[in-house]
């Protein structure tokens, strides 16, 4: 079963791009996929900025940073990576750069995708194209929705009844 969580990153991206590629949690990098974005963190920032110079400027979010994390057990680091690359490829749309990493260090699986807020086509940021309207609308929603598809398509359980729970 996996759970989401979404939030933005205002002022900290490279720094949280280096955690998230930590050799000690990606087994010395092996589960770390790019798009759009170099696998060096720095560059994979600075990547992210030179796109963010042709956006609109009208946001302060740099980014957005999402977490799939899934029961102990249920499946491996390589089968994460291919689940998170199939998740991105869904909710980006192939329109935002992006770095993902599945991280080992803990008893559950889980994935981290740091993306950048502007799309690299329009350079209207992620708020402008995803999270509008009513709250099955938002961008948390449809992350989740997203995930338990896929996780369903892969065999694996999702939450029952999610709006009840955290």
């Amino acid at each position: 079963m996996a759970t989401t969580k979404i939030f933005p990153i205002r002022v900290t991206e490279v720094e949280a791009i280096t955690y998230i590629a930590d050799d000690k949690k990606t087994d010395n990098g092996r589960l770390i996929y790019t798009f759009g974005c170099d696998k060096n963190p720095v560059q994979a920032s600075k990547d992210f900025a030179q796109v963010r110079t042709m956006g609109t400027g009208l946001s302060s979010i740099l980014s957005q940073h999402f977490i799939q994390s899934f029961s102990p057990g249920e499946v491996t680091p390589e089968q994460a990576l291919k689940i998170g690359i199939e998740l991105c490829d869904k909710f980006l749309k192939g329109e935002y750069q992006y770095y993902l990493a599945v991280h080992t260090d803990k008893e559950h699986v889980h994935l981290h995708c740091i993306f950048n807020n502007v799309n690299m086509f329009d350079g209207r940021t992620f708020e402008t194209h995803e999270n509008q309207g009513n709250k099955q609308n938002r961008s948390y929603k449809k992350l989740m929705n997203l995930s338990d598809e896929i996780c369903k398509n892969h065999g694996l359980s999702v939450i029952e009844n999610p709006e009840k729970s955290k």
